[in-house]
């Protein structure tokens, strides 16, 4: 194996935390401190030993689902990470695929065996132009959200639509809340463009704002910072998670009524924008059209905090940052328990690398389970499925 940190072991393959934990867990006491009537959680540069409480986890691989087999070509997906996927409550897998196919979602099995494909594609009542991702709400059911024609659909499991709602232009993504509400980013273009992460009703009437992050546009002001801003969001059970670079390493914590509860902060090791990331970077603007932008871009000193985050049932957090692991080919997971205390550190593997720059393929968590999207050395992307133990 090239990856440092796995033990291969006949069929099974592990990943020890420990790893990358430098000279073991602290058994220091965790700070906290109240901030305007907030709890707040600071966490320093290495994990803690939280008593009485696991702070290793161990991997073992159950199957793959790899888009470079023919049984899997064959039932017309081709890119298992193209619009990411959802996981239901008996592991059955749903993936978005909308390239030259009938169909725009796959289902397979908790074994990893296709089963179906359904949600035709088209511009009629029930077919699908442009889904974001599959998103399995707290009944098992499909939502998707249609950012082509502006609607909100839900279907079984068995892939029979359920409910068509029509959504203003602006609405990217609906993701459902088990109190029965809604999380929606809305994006608004003009000289700057802004992305909105709004709580709404049953009915899509809006609550209020929990966040927002904005895109400088490159015709206004003197330069063009060359690294995107990084707005992520998860949900587990009742909490919302939320990251936004401008405040540094800090998520916050909301509950389902939009109330923020906590923030976890956490001190980090700083990574330098590389050389070869400003070069994928510039490549963008190679053509004439685009020389004129070039020549106004400029590169901060280092890179965000964290690009990606999900969490598993039992409401630990998992925060991409840009450390790399020993490989320097994965980027390092800081873990956090349900009270937001860091426990433990370790790497995935889902990265991809496109024209400029480093896209964290999506993974989730469900069933104690771990869903990993990888990109092959070949290009080609697999979803790797690992049972989830901690000790």
């Amino acid at each position: 194996m090239k990856n440092k940190g796995f033990i291969l072991s006949g069929s099974l393959i592990f990943l020890m935390m420990s790893v990358f934990i430098s000279c073991g867990p602290k058994q220091d006491k965790v700070e906290k401190i109240m901030e305007d009537g907030i709890k707040v959680v600071i966490n320093h540069l290495e994990p803690y030993k939280v008593k009485g409480k696991p702070n290793n986890l161990f991997l073992e691989e159950e199957f793959r689902i790899d888009s470079e087999k023919d049984e899997i070509a064959e039932t017309g997906l081709t890119d298992i990470s193209n619009r990411g996927f959802g996981v239901d409550s008996e592991g059955s897998i749903y993936f978005i695929n909308y390239r030259k196919v009938e169909y725009c979602i796959f289902k397979f099995d908790r074994n990893g065996n296709f089963v179906k494909h359904f949600a035709r594609k088209g511009q009629g009542p029930g077919e699908i132009q442009r889904p974001n991702m599959p998103i399995v709400n707290n009944r098992d059911e499909i939502t998707i959200t249609d950012t082509a024609l502006h609607k909100f659909l839900i279907f079984s499991k068995g892939g029979s639509l359920l409910q068509e709602t029509k959504l203003d232009s602006d609405i990217q993504l609906v993701i459902p809340l088990k109190n029965g509400k809604y999380l929606l980013v809305k994006s608004s273009s003009g000289i700057e463009e802004k992305f909105s992460l709004i709580l709404c009703n049953a009915e899509f009437g809006e609550i209020k704002e929990l966040d927002s992050a904005e895109i400088p546009s490159p015709y206004k002001g003197n330069g063009i910072k060359g690294i995107y801003p990084v707005f992520i969001l998860t949900v587990s059970g009742e909490s919302i998670y939320v990251g936004n670079d401008k405040r540094g390493y800090e998520i916050w914590v909301f509950d389902l009524e939009g109330i923020l509860k906590r923030k976890i902060k956490k001190e980090y090791k700083h990574v330098q924008v590389s050389e070869e990331y400003k070069k994928r970077f510039l490549k963008q603007f190679d053509s004439p059209q685009m020389e004129s932008f070039k020549e106004k871009v400029y590169f901060p000193k280092d890179m965000p905090p964290f690009q990606y985050m999900f969490s598993d049932d039992s409401k630990r957090l998992y925060v991409m940052t840009y450390e790399k692991a020993g490989n320097q080919k994965e980027c390092i997971y800081d873990i956090f328990n349900a009270d937001g205390v860091f426990i433990a550190r370790t790497s995935f593997g889902n990265i991809s690398t496109l024209a400029f720059v480093e896209q964290a393929l999506p993974i989730k968590s469900k069933n104690d389970k771990v869903y990993c999207t990888r990109e092959k050395d070949n290009g080609f992307k697999e979803l790797v499925v690992y049972k989830m133990r901690w000790e």
